[in-house]
């Protein structure tokens, strides 16, 4: 054991030092969204706030950007390093140990993921909070610690508070906990809990886009057409297919303006509303069809529609980076983790397709939470795909590292069972006892 020991101490201290170089070289990264998201005065429970109470809470805790830049580090640091000890004490296998951990290590250290600790916006919270998580709900399923369930459903309901699209991933992991400690009071404790967090969170989701209004790049039109405005200026109006089907199928009417802007590179969200507004045919248009426009056009062209969507699924899963840091990791093993956007769809789709086979092949409780991590980050990004717009890169990055989470947990998940006592078959964590294998 002590091998073992040294082992995971040498790994955690060179990514301790690694996550020290990025802090010290991080540059902070502002946008028009950050100060939507700054706590001074914008903390409401209730929805009277452009934003869920979640990041500005935290973000009204310290005095500056900078502080608060160093504040998302110090959590995106500690939320990795539990995860992987996580891992560590539920492989068995040396192997499988120093894979899972050097692999989760790595993630958090690729600049698609620690670059978020230094933007002041929603992300690096909702990455971190999702691992932490993961890391204490691993700790649960190993030990059935009340603590570590506890912990793990007071981070959720933070998490859910981060960003109104995580409610989607909070369903399934209250529907994990219905499932696996269906026999088991705490778990359905927490899953009442966690649902309680939903329904409040969906109930003061009008008000916070009532609230957001007054603070976004296009005050003058309400929650519904500004939805439809990034839509025009990203899907319809620069794709000429699509154009003409709005235009055939939907009488969508011209607007000189808004099509001069679509035509070229720069997003120009504020002008782009002006001429919305200034363009009354079209605006009218938009006030009677933006409610369900987008469902129709589903429906209408299915294949397009398809097509469109397969573009922005690969947009949201090839990661960004918008606060630049420092690279420390070889840039072999970013671009193997985060290939190339014109890469990453096959590149996923062969990797997710080898981790569901091995999954139902070995049929291991750590097998099964990868599948379901998969499932869940899918149906959430499909989700924020259906019900957004916008900065895709940016929206489905919680997803995107969920992904790869899920390839990596199931890997270890196959390594540690074939080079014997794996924790999922000693003692099965279980599985029996709960009914959850046959």
């Amino acid at each position: 054991m002590s091998r073992h020991r040294a082992a995971l101490a040498g790994l955690l201290a060179l990514y301790l030092a690694a996550r020290v170089v990025i802090c010290v070289r991080g540059k902070v990264f502002t946008s028009y969204d950050s100060v939507s998201y700054r706590g001074d005065g914008l903390v409401s429970l209730t929805g009277n706030a452009p934003r869920m109470w979640g990041v500005p809470l935290f973000y009204a805790i310290f005095p500056n950007d900078q502080a608060r830049a160093i504040a998302q580090w110090t959590v995106g640091t500690v939320a990795w390093a539990l995860l992987a000890w996580a891992l560590w004490t539920w492989l068995r296998t040396l192997a499988a140990r120093c894979v899972a951990v050097t692999g989760v290590l790595l993630l958090g250290l690729l600049p698609q993921v620690a670059n978020w600790d230094f933007a002041i916006l929603s992300e690096s919270l909702s990455i971190s909070l999702a691992v932490v998580t993961l890391a204490l709900l691993l700790r649960w399923g190993r030990t059935r610690s009340v603590w570590f369930l506890a912990g793990a459903t007071a981070t959720a309901v933070w998490w859910t508070f981060t960003r109104p699209d995580i409610r989607v991933l909070t369903v399934f992991l209250i529907v994990a906990l219905v499932v696996v400690g269906r026999r088991r009071r705490a778990a359905l404790a927490a899953a009442g809990v966690l649902a309680a967090a939903v329904i409040w969170g969906t109930a003061i989701i009008p008000a916070v886009d009532r609230t957001y209004t007054g603070w976004s790049a296009t005050p003058e039109v309400r929650h519904e057409e500004g939805l439809l405005l990034f839509r025009l200026r990203l899907h319809v109006l620069p794709d000429p297919e699509v154009k003409a089907i709005f235009q055939r199928e939907f009488g969508m009417p011209s607007c000189a303006g808004m099509e001069e802007i679509a035509a070229g590179p720069s997003w120009e969200t504020a002008r782009f509303a002006v001429a919305y507004a200034q363009c009354p045919e079209i605006k009218a248009w938009g006030e009677r069809n933006a409610p369900d426009i987008w469902q129709r056009y589903a429906l209408a062209e299915p294949a397009v529609f398809a097509r469109q969507t397969r573009d922005v699924v690969r947009l949201s899963v090839a990661g960004a980076d918008y606060a630049k840091t420092t690279r420390v990791v070889p840039v072999a093993v970013e671009k193997l983790v985060f290939p190339p956007r014109s890469w990453v769809l096959p590149v996923l789709a062969v990797a997710l397709a080898l981790a569901v086979l091995a999954a139902l092949l070995r049929r291991g409780a750590l097998a099964w939470i990868g599948l379901a991590v998969a499932g869940a980050s899918a149906v959430s990004l499909l989700a924020g795909i259906w019900f957004g717009a916008g900065e895709y890169w940016r929206f489905g990055i919680q997803e995107a590292i969920g992904l790869r989470l899920a390839v990596l947990l199931v890997a270890v998940a196959v390594l540690d069972s074939a080079r014997g006592a794996s924790a999922t078959d000693a003692p099965r964590l279980r599985d029996q006892e709960l009914g959850r294998l046959p």
